[in-house]
């Protein structure tokens, strides 16, 4: 579309060279005349047409910067979404860290428990071990006394029973014998009666040992139990809880995706509408460019109906040639970075240059490079080329435009003739300039752009003296 643009505009620019050399060729013929009149009518037709379809086109560009800002807004509640989930996520991150640390400390109570007891087992271990030792020597004092009982038992069950107590009582021969035999007797049984009696408490001393063994052991081992079991439930609480978290650094990490992507997204936007706004303003300025062109034709029309209604059937005449180079140097100084591709020194990137820098001191004095006359199209600051000029000339049968750029200042203005050799302006560093010079371009059949895969600039070099 915007190639369009550009040659439309360079076919009206044409035009305005047209209506110069209808003033100035020596002889004109009335068919000559009239063709040019009907040429001036085609490019009429041209610019209406062309102003249709930029008016259609600005449209487009202005809908497609209300769905970008539509999709900016779209991406930006996305990115405030994300947001909040992301900071809703690292507060539950950090609740189930807490929670970790929390049963992780609770893990190490309960392993120090779970040492206790483990003690408590090791010395109950070592009380049973000694229990163990006192039990076997009650056994063998329990065996001694029954062995004892057993003997006294078939002494008496031998000699008679109680009989022979009385026996022994009535076989004494004095009454201070039968004292002795008395306290003798009441002595054997006593002892009889405290052998048994520490029996008894033997066997209940053993079974008392037993049961508080058995029950320290139980006692003992229950706790054990419970601990382990509580360990494993936190253990269990800590497996889950840590899933839990791998899950929420996962999300995390989803999320931190999601906003990365959203982000590049919208700045992808941003420069989107950055271009679209400015090349909505640059069909602006080509809009006011085609109307004034418009004008410039209308006027070139006027002049040729005026020429030709002074023409009479005069016969062919050829026009002048003004002689000379078809292109001259525009300004004095060193060539300084050549046509064609190149490291840009501003972006640091390979570009194409579509012309040729002239390097210069500020003010140094830009001329018109064209052979014979050619009209000013553009004379005004863009934001690359800073304040610069473009000429058209018909020269040879061929439309050739020059740009000439970064100029501290122009002294021409759009639809002004000039000649080869004329003041136009003076060297500078405006617009994206890293230094005074002088940018020169030639496009052969018109301004189309610098886009290397379809300008039509050639390399200066080729016509320059």
């Amino acid at each position: 579309m915007k190639k369009v643009i550009h040659y439309i505009l360079i076919a009206t620019l044409i035009l305005s060279v047209n209506v110069f050399q209808l003033g100035h060729s020596s002889a004109e013929t009335v068919d000559s005349v009239t063709d040019e009149i009907k040429d001036l009518e085609k490019q009429q037709e041209a610019l209406e047409k062309e102003k249709s379809e930029l008016n259609s086109e600005k449209g487009s560009t202005e809908d497609k910067i209300e769905a970008n800002l539509d999709q900016q807004d779209e991406v930006k509640s996305d990115l405030d979404r994300i947001d909040e989930k992301l900071s809703t996520t690292l507060s539950t991150i950090e609740s189930k860290e807490s929670e970790i640390s929390g049963i992780n400390q609770q893990i190490s109570e309960l392993e120090q428990r779970i040492s206790d007891l483990q003690a408590e087992v090791d010395q109950l271990k070592a009380e049973t071990e000694q229990l163990k030792e006192e039990i076997v020597e009650l056994r063998e004092q329990i065996q001694k006394r029954e062995k004892l009982l057993k003997q006294r038992v078939r002494s008496i069950q031998e000699n008679g029973g109680t009989l022979k107590y009385l026996e022994v009582l009535l076989g004494a021969k004095s009454f201070g014998d039968f004292i002795s035999r008395v306290t003798a007797v009441n002595t054997i049984m006593d002892q009889d009666k405290s052998i048994m009696d520490e029996l008894s408490v033997d066997r209940e001393i053993l079974k008392e040992k037993r049961v508080e063994v058995e029950k320290k052991k139980q006692d003992v081992e229950q706790k054990k139990a419970e601990v382990e079991e509580k360990h494993s439930e936190i253990e269990r609480q800590k497996t889950k809880l840590e899933e839990e978290r791998s899950k929420l650094v996962s999300l995390k990490s989803d999320l931190d995706s999601q906003m990365s992507q959203r982000s590049a997204l919208l700045g992808e936007l941003e420069q989107e509408q950055h271009f679209l706004e400015e090349y909505k303003v640059t069909l602006a300025e080509e809009q006011e460019m085609i109307a004034k062109q418009a004008e410039a034709v209308k006027k070139a029309k006027q002049i040729a109906q005026e020429k030709l209604e002074n023409l009479g059937d005069n016969g062919d005449s050829p026009s002048v040639d003004p002689g000379g180079a078809m292109f001259i140097w525009p300004a004095a100084g060193n060539r300084s970075s050549n046509f064609g591709w190149r490291i840009h020194p501003i972006y640091n990137v390979k570009r194409f240059h579509a012309g040729v820098d002239v390097a210069a001191p500020a003010g140094t004095p830009i001329y018109s490079s064209g052979k014979g006359t050619g009209v000013v199209s553009v004379a005004k600051y863009h934001w690359s080329y800073g304040n610069h000029v473009m000429i058209v000339n018909q020269i040879d049968g061929q439309t050739y435009t020059t740009n000439y750029a970064h100029m501290t200042r122009f002294v021409v203005s759009p639809g002004q003739t000039v000649e080869q050799g004329q003041l136009i302006g003076y060297v500078g560093t405006t617009g994206s300039s890293t230094g005074n010079h002088l940018h020169f371009e030639i496009h052969k059949g018109g301004y189309n752009g610098v886009s290397p895969d379809r300008t039509n600039a050639v390399d200066p070099g080729i016509y320059l003296p």
